[in-house]
């Protein structure tokens, strides 16, 4: 009795792992989420509250720039130069360019003394619907 109960628990546990493992190694996330930071002091404005504005703006164009390159990617390149075995010069750039559609404002948070943090989100049904969507230049 004891050896087939035992027997039933190991044959359940590995036929869960079998499928937990499988499931987990194709699973897409139901959201995707971006944070995006700016400080309000050095924004561009006449007062204070066109200044925390301007912030608020620029940090969810930031989380804006970050959810494009969850969903895209991003393009990153690199150039080095050595002159006389030795490390002259060393240049990396990196841009993302996608559409984002559907982004939802979560959370708009004062942090520090003069800095705002926007977080989005955009549901991963909206994602899959842009990239059955026919390929556009967004320029």
């Amino acid at each position: 009795m004891l050896k087939v109960f035992g027997a039933s628990v190991l044959t359940l546990t590995l036929l869960g792992c079998a499928g937990l493992s499988e499931g987990a190694m194709n699973a897409q996330p139901a959201t995707y989420r971006a944070i995006g930071y700016a400080a309000w002091s050095i924004q561009s404005g006449s007062n204070a509250k066109q200044k925390q504005l301007m912030a608020i703006k620029a940090a969810k164009t930031e989380a804006m720039r970050d959810l494009a390159e969850k969903i895209h990617g991003a393009l990153v390149s690199g150039r080095s130069i050595v002159v006389a075995h030795r490390g002259d010069s060393d240049f990396v750039q990196s841009s993302v360019e996608g559409l984002v559609r559907g982004a939802r404002v979560v959370s708009i948070i004062p942090v520090a003394q003069d800095s705002y943090e926007v977080t989005l989100e955009v549901d991963a049904a909206e994602v899959e619907a842009l990239r059955n969507m026919p390929p556009r230049t967004f320029r």
